[in-house]
């Protein structure tokens, strides 16, 4: 049987982890020095508020080789011929990936790899998604592995509106003068991260403006596509209203983890799609 492991960025529904037997490893926040485990989205609400209140900014503590150990014994000690996939945030944004990789070094003859998904927030959840409907469709592990994860990747984007750039102040990502003036004239950065690379697609007037851009950035032939937002989701009935208007569908609206959201910043829009394969 084929069991996943994903990190705790993805974003992953407890119950959906639940009863598809899929393992979470967590990365871990520090902000005004305590430390906080990331975990399920019940998890996230006291991070947030922290955060809204703060003057700091989180680092972030990807997890130990041990971590991932644990996590693979577990599934051992329930099947000891599981084939095991696990799947990190994008090695361009953290260095997970590197201790689910020592970890799999411990498990010598056995079937399992650690994969980059080169991706992060709900793109990774999405491909969590989709390689349980292909396992569940009788995809092989070597399918999977080789095939299926691979063309995943190039077909995932996220793209996010930031609703302040105060928190890619606080993070260092741009600097003080920058920020205000963008502040000032109401700039809007479009970000764009998928296939692990990240990038500023367009800088617009307005708020409406970067949604109506960012929509215009989506695929032509969408199989999911998901609205994203970070902890107040003051701007979801822009972006709803918008693709109503264009008749595009979407299947869910999601809640971004902290890890992710503390960089792009409370109250940021974003959409997460897939593209036909």
């Amino acid at each position: 049987m084929i069991h996943l492991i994903a990190d705790s960025t993805f974003g992953i529904a407890k119950d959906y982890a639940e009863n598809n037997n899929i393992k979470i490893v967590n990365l871990k926040l520090i902000l005004d020095d305590v430390v906080t485990e990331e975990g399920f989205e019940d998890c996230w609400e006291e991070f947030y508020l922290r955060l809204k209140r703060s003057k700091g900014f989180p680092s972030t503590s990807q997890p130990s080789p041990e971590d991932f150990a644990d996590k693979i014994k577990e599934i051992y000690a329930q099947d000891e011929n599981a084939e095991i996939i696990i799947l990190t945030i994008s090695q361009a944004l953290s260095g997970t990936i590197n201790a689910a990789n020592i970890a799999v070094k411990e498990f010598k003859g056995k079937k399992i790899v650690a994969i980059d998904s080169a991706q992060a927030a709900s793109c990774g959840r999405i491909m969590v998604e989709e390689i349980v409907e292909h396992i569940k469709n009788g995809k092989t592990f070597d399918e999977l592995v080789n095939n299926i994860i691979p063309t995943l990747k190039e077909k995932l984007m996220i793209q996010f509106v930031p609703e302040t750039m105060e928190y890619l102040k606080r993070g260092g990502r741009i600097g003080k003068l920058s920020a205000t003036l963008a502040s000032i004239l109401k700039i809007k950065p479009i970000f764009n991260f998928g296939n692990g690379k990240i990038t500023i697609t367009k800088k617009v007037l307005g708020l409406g403006k970067a949604i109506s851009d960012m929509i215009l950035e989506l695929p032509k032939k969408l199989k999911k596509l998901y609205i994203c937002y970070i902890y107040d989701n003051i701007n979801i009935e822009t972006i709803k209203n918008k693709l109503n208007a264009l008749n595009i569908k979407f299947n869910d609206i999601v809640k971004i983890s902290p890890v992710f959201g503390s960089h792009v910043g409370i109250g940021a829009i974003g959409l997460a799609s897939l593209e036909e394969y």
